[in-house]
């Protein structure tokens, strides 16, 4: 069974069986200082169609977080969310957050989530490893639609304001670890939209 199948096979399940849960991680910061890193492994390609534009007006934090954390997100966030879930199935995903080490985070803005890939706090598998980058490429290539400001996975960083770039390296922005999971976002992918 190829990864892809495994990876659509497993988020089935997750959604069959009702089982999402709310991770919160740490995550968020945004480096600007990177180099350029490969990306997607070649090949990688989401399948699930694209993402059906955001036409509503940008707001703050006003919505009701679906991800359970008691926070809120803004209508864009809140729109991607549903937007993942219609093409990805529900993921672990927690959304709203203080984050009152990082005051630039996005997470008490409303507007950034963190997407869990395999085990909150340990590198994942091969196989939630490919999840995670259809995911993040599906992100990518959707971002116009989806307002995406920038994303991060696996210690890389793809932002609107550089695509011209492609993933760089993700340095931490001097508040993560990036060599850890979570700092480094190997366990999960950060996506943030902009305001």
């Amino acid at each position: 069974m190829s990864t892809a199948t495994t990876s659509t096979t497993t988020w089935a399940a997750v959604v069959a069986l009702g089982l999402i849960s709310t991770v919160v991680l740490v995550g968020g910061a945004m480096s600007l200082e990177a180099s350029q890193v490969d990306g997607p492994p070649a090949g990688t390609v989401s399948d699930t169609g694209d993402a059906v534009p955001f036409t509503g007006a940008s707001g703050g934090c006003t919505i009701s977080d679906p991800t359970g954390t008691g926070g809120c997100v803004t209508p864009t966030t809140a729109w991607l969310l549903q937007q993942a879930s219609a093409h990805f199935g529900r993921q672990p995903t927690s959304c709203w957050d203080a984050h009152a080490w990082n005051p630039t985070s996005d997470h008490p803005k409303g507007r950034g989530c963190d997407i869990t890939f395999g085990t909150a706090g340990r590198f994942p598998g091969d196989a939630d490893k490919a999840a995670g980058w259809t995911f993040a490429s599906w992100l990518v290539a959707n971002a116009k639609a989806l307002r995406v400001s920038y994303v991060i996975w696996q210690g890389q960083i793809w932002s609107a304001a550089r695509a011209d770039e492609g993933w760089r390296t993700y340095t931490g922005g001097g508040v993560y670890d990036p060599t850890s999971p979570v700092g480094g976002h190997y366990d999960h992918v950060h996506v943030s939209v902009l305001p």
